[in-house]
């Protein structure tokens, strides 16, 4: 643990790898462990009066209360900047190019009010933003038009007031109150330099005729237009501030601000994300998880449903008792699948191995023969290990991906995961595959028949016994 004096108050901090078990005591009182908890960062329990035990709980982030500064880092060795890019992928309408500048040891919470003034600055020099925004209201004069229904069952039989509908044309529309709302809740922030401060709420003063969005409260939603262009930026960037900071201020402070987010899903929807770029389009298309049936539901019936290739990547028929596979990211091309994609995390080894007997039934049932475990890389030299699967054809490549590296070098390693797929798809490799897939069909056909034989034979000594 580490502190640091700031003026009269002092502020401790605290840093966790996010797979941290062994956790850490705080002192903390009762109202702030229960904030702390509230967060979902990190398990709080009890250890004392005012003393705390907190463990990391399986997100990242950071979080103050009372003075106490938590930090937990992702295990990928991820500095802001690749942090903030993987946040790219977590929503549809992600973080233009611009939108963070931070350096990797910059602390949080000063690097996004850093860069929440820069950009709202750079999108206010030209002036507010207006548009027009639905009013409905109750008026002793008429104005755009009435609403008959509201009328008669607010005010039956009175003249006045007049429940009306009309547009106004204001700069309280969902774009200024996204922006003035970022800035309102940074402004509050400890740790702060003067400077960014002082932005933060010249920004909050310039839009003071936008109403405050209160916490917890739906974010309006905006979209990218001709007219906002220039505020497209600042609001990529005051959107995720709005949906994921959370500020509680009491007496002009913050009492408690939190950045949380789970790397799991952030690093899946990543995989996802790039990969169907990638891969979509040229009569190939990337599949998002269907599920297949492991089994054919019966001896009889097996021969005939595996000839079936169509349906080997399709959801199973309700009817029936079968063992269904969710099968990941599955890459076909021209209506037949060629691999499949499995994003996981954490990147610990053994948590791993649950993932490759997933892949080898989902390989199984999709008849394919290679598989890819994507995952983020521990060490700068790690490279893609293939594990061929004992007694069959089947390969499941671990492929991971070195986020420490940067958004460029991320993006190049899914990019060139996608070309293996897209190589595995060619003529020479589907034929490859095709002779590999009637070898199995027709040794199970063979084993099918000597199993038969087997079970005869064994009928008639039965009977020879019995006489």
């Amino acid at each position: 643990m580490t502190s640091a004096s700031t003026g009269s108050a002092t502020s401790e901090s605290l840093e966790f790898d996010e797979f941290d078990r062994r956790g850490r005591l705080v002192n903390l009182s009762w109202k702030g462990a229960r904030h702390l908890s509230e967060t979902g960062l990190v398990e709080v329990l009890p250890a004392g009066r005012d003393t705390w035990r907190l463990i990391p709980s399986g997100s990242v982030g950071s979080v103050r209360v009372e003075g106490l500064s938590v930090r937990v880092l992702p295990a990928a060795s991820l500095g802001l900047t690749q942090l903030f890019f993987l946040l790219d992928h977590a929503a549809d309408d992600p973080f233009l190019p611009s939108a963070v500048q931070a350096r990797d040891d910059d602390e949080l919470w000063s690097a996004v009010a850093e860069s929440m003034a820069t950009l709202a600055h750079q999108a206010l020099s030209s002036g507010l933003l207006r548009g027009y925004r639905r009013v409905d209201e109750a008026l002793t004069t008429v104005r755009g038009r009435i609403r008959l229904g509201d009328q008669i069952r607010r005010h039956p039989g009175m003249t006045i007031p007049l429940e009306v509908t009309y547009s106004e044309f204001t700069p309280d529309i969902a774009e200024n109150r996204i922006l003035r709302t970022a800035a309102h809740r940074l402004q509050f922030m400890p740790d702060l330099p003067d400077s960014t401060r002082r932005r933060l709420a010249m920004v909050d003063a310039r839009l003071s005729d936008a109403s405050l969005i209160p916490q917890g409260a739906p974010v309006p939603s905006w979209t990218p237009t001709r007219l906002n262009a220039r505020f497209q930026d600042a609001l990529a960037l005051a959107d995720r501030i709005v949906r994921r900071i959370s500020v509680e201020v009491e007496d002009g402070h913050a009492a408690s601000a939190a950045f949380v987010t789970e790397m799991p899903a952030l690093f899946e929807r990543f995989v996802e994300a790039e990969l169907t770029a990638a891969l979509d389009g040229r009569g190939g298309r990337l599949l998002h998880n269907p599920v297949v049936n492991l089994d054919s539901g019966s001896e009889e019936s097996g021969s005939e449903e595996s000839g079936a290739a169509g349906g080997r990547h399709s959801a199973p028929v309700a009817d029936g008792d079968h063992i269904s596979v969710r099968t990941g990211l599955v890459y076909e091309l021209d209506g037949e699948p060629v691999t499949t994609f499995v994003p996981t995390y954490p990147t610990d080894r053994r948590a791993r191995a649950a993932e490759h007997y997933r892949l080898l039934a989902a390989c199984t049932a999709l008849g394919v023969d290679r598989a890819y475990l994507v995952y983020p890389a521990q060490r700068r030299d790690d490279a893609p290990q293939p594990r061929r699967i004992v007694h069959t054809d089947i390969s499941i490549i671990e492929y991971p991906v070195d986020l420490s590296m940067g958004p460029a070098e991320s993006r190049r390693a899914i990019v060139e995961l996608a070309e293996q797929a897209r190589t595995l798809g060619s003529p020479s490799s589907a034929r490859h595959r095709t002779a590999a897939r009637h070898h199995t069909d027709s040794h199970h056909s063979a084993s099918q028949h000597t199993a038969s034989q087997h079970t005869a034979a064994r009928h008639t000594e039965g009977r020879r016994h019995a006489r």
